[in-house]
C-alpha cells in the first residue's frame, strides 16, 4: 500500500510540475521518481512470485523440507508465508502417513500366503507378490511385463476370468502337484481399470475333503451292500440246511426253495439297481452346451408338472428377467436338474397344507445365470441339511437319494454351483448358478 501511495504521489508531482510550473525539463526529471518506484514494485512482486514458484516447484518434486521466511517486516507477506509453511507441514504429515500405509500394505501383500497379481487393461503386470511367483513357478516378474509371458503356465486358463469368477487349476508333476484356486476382482484407478487375481493352494483342503467324501461314500456303500447281502447269506444258509434235512417233505421243500430263491432274486435286483444308480453319478457325460431360451425351458416344465400340481392344489409361477433370457448349457442335463428339484418341491407339501407355492426366478449376477427355486413345503431339518447332496441320502421314505447328488454333479461339470437353504415348516430355497452366455430376450 505504501508503494502504491508513493507511486500515486510521484505521478501527481509530475503532473503538477508540468501544468503549474510549465517546465517540461523539470517534469521529465521528475518522471524518474515514479519510474523508479514502479520498477521497484515490479521487482518486489517478481521476487515474491519467484519465491512462491520455487516453493511450489520444490513441493512438486517432493522436497517438503523447503520453508518460506517468516521473519520479515511485511506483515501480509509474513502471514502468507506462515500459511504456506502450515500447508507444507500438513502435506509432510499426509506423506508420512501414506508412506507408512504403503509400507504396511507392501509388507502385508509380500509376506501373504495368498498369491496376488494385478494386471492392467493391456494385460501387463502392474504388481505381483512373492507368493504368486512361488505358487505358479514363474521366473522373474516385473511391472510392465506381458502377463501372457510372465504367467505362461496359467494365463491361458485365467485370462478370460471376470470379476467374481473362480477357477481351479492343477499344476506340477505327480507327488509335487498344486491345486490353485484363482479368484478375480476389478477396480479402477483414475481412468484405468485393473484386475486383481488371487491364488491359493487348496490341495490339502481338497485332499481332506476327498478323504471325508470317501469315508462317507464307503459308509453308504457298506450299509447298502450289507443290507442286501446279509439277508441273502442268512436265507441261503437256511435253504442249504433244508436241502440236507432228510426229514423235510419234498413238496414243502420245493415251496420253501421257490419262495427263498424269489426273495434272493428280489434282493439281487435291488443291489443291481443300487449299483446302476451309483454308476449314473460316477459316469456322468460331459455337457454338450447350446443356447437355451430360459422362458421356453420353464414353460415346458410347467406343462410337464401341470397335472400333478393341479391335483395337489399347488400354485406355480416363474419369472425371467430380461438379462437372463438365454443360458448356455446342456439342455437335457439342466432339464434333469430342474425336474429333480420340482419333483422334490411337489413332494415337500403335506396333503393338509393350505399355502402351497412354488416359484422360480431367473436373473444374472456377476456374469452368472442365477435361478432360484423356492417352495413353502415342510422344509428339511437342519441336522440333515448338510447331507442332502450325498449319494443315496434321502429324507423321504421311498426316495433313492440320487436326485440332488446327480444335480450337483451336473452343475459341477457346467462349472457352476448349487446351494440349498431350508427351514422346517417354512420351506426350501435352491439356488443354481451357471456360467455362460446370456442376452436380452
Amino acid at each position: 500500500m505504501l508503494r502504491v501511495v508513493l507511486i500515486a504521489l510521484s505521478i501527481f508531482l509530475v503532473c503538477w510540475l508540468f501544468l503549474t510550473e510549465d517546465s517540461v525539463i523539470r517534469s521529465l526529471y521528475a518522471l524518474v521518481l515514479p519510474a523508479g518506484l514502479l520498477a521497484e514494485l515490479i521487482w518486489f512482486l517478481d521476487r515474491n512470485n519467484r519465491r512462491i514458484r520455487n516453493y511450489l516447484e520444490a513441493i512438486r518434486w517432493d522436497d517438503l523440507g523447503v520453508k518460506m521466511p517468516e521473519d520479515i517486516p511485511d506483515k501480509p507477506l509474513k502471514e502468507l508465508n506462515r500459511t504456506l509453511n502450515r500447508f507444507n507441514k500438513k502435506l509432510e504429515k499426509l506423506r508420512r502417513e501414506n508412506m507408512a500405509q504403503a509400507f504396511f500394505t507392501q509388507a502385508l501383500t509380500e509376506d501373504a500366503l495368498i498369491g496376488l497379481v494385478v494386471v492392467d487393461q493391456e494385460n501387463r503386470i502392474y504388481y505381483v507378490n512373492k507368493a504368486l511367483i512361488h505358487l505358479t513357478g514363474a521366473g522373474r516378474i516385473g511391472p510392465g511385463n506381458p502377463a501372457e509371458q510372465a504367467l505362461s503356465m496359467v494365463w491361458k486358463e485365467i485370462a478370460g476370468l471376470q470379476a467374481g469368477m473362480k477357477k481351479t487349476l492343477e499344476l506340477g508333476a505327480k507327488g509335487q502337484s498344486r491345486i490353485l484356486l484363482f479368484q478375480v476382482s476389478e477396480f479402477v484407478i483414475g481412468k484405468e481399470s485393473y484386475r486383481l487375481f488371487s491364488a491359493q493352494n487348496i490341495k490339502s483342503e481338497v485332499e481332506i475333503t476327498e478323504i471325508e467324501t470317501w469315508k462317507k461314500l464307503i459308509r453308504v456303500l457298506s450299509h447298502e451292500i450289507l443290507n442286501s447281502t446279509s439277508p441273502i447269506l442268512s436265507l441261503s444258509t437256511t435253504l442249504t440246511d433244508l436241502i440236507h434235512d432228510k426229514e423235510e417233505d419234498r413238496e414243502a421243500l420245493i415251496e420253501q426253495l421257490d419262495e427263498g430263491l424269489d426273495v434272493i432274486n428280489h434282493r439281487c435286483q435291488g443291489l443291481i439297481k443300487f449299483t446302476n444308480a451309483f454308476s449314473t453319478i460316477s459316469k456322468l457325460p460331459s455337457p454338450r452346451k447350446e443356447k437355451i431360451h430360459t422362458r421356453d425351458l420353464l414353460n415346458k416344465l410347467q406343462v410337464l408338472f401341470r397335472q400333478q400340481m393341479q391335483e395337489r392344489g399347488i400354485d406355480f409361477s416363474h419369472t425371467v428377467l430380461p438379462d437372463a433370457g438365454w443360458m448356455h448349457a446342456d439342455q437335457y442335463q439342466i432339464e434333469q436338474v430342474l425336474i429333480n428339484l420340482l419333483k422334490n418341491a411337489i413332494e415337500s407339501f403335506e396333503d393338509e397344507a393350505t399355502q402351497k407355492k412354488i416359484r422360480i426366478a431367473a436373473t444374472t449376477l456377476n456374469s452368472m445365470m442365477r435361478m432360484e427355486i423356492t417352495d413353502t413345503g415342510r422344509g428339511i431339518p437342519q441336522d440333515k441339511l448338510d447331507r442332502v447332496f450325498l449319494p443315496f441320502f434321502t429324507t423321504k421314505a421311498d426316495g433313492s437319494g440320487i436326485g440332488l447328488a446327480l444335480s450337483k454333479q451336473i452343475l459341477y461339470h457346467h462349472k457352476g454351483s448349487i446351494s440349498i437353504e431350508s427351514q422346517p415348516e417354512k420351506g426350501t430355497s435352491v439356488v443354481l448358478e451357471i456360467p455362460g452366455q446370456h442376452g436380452v430376450m
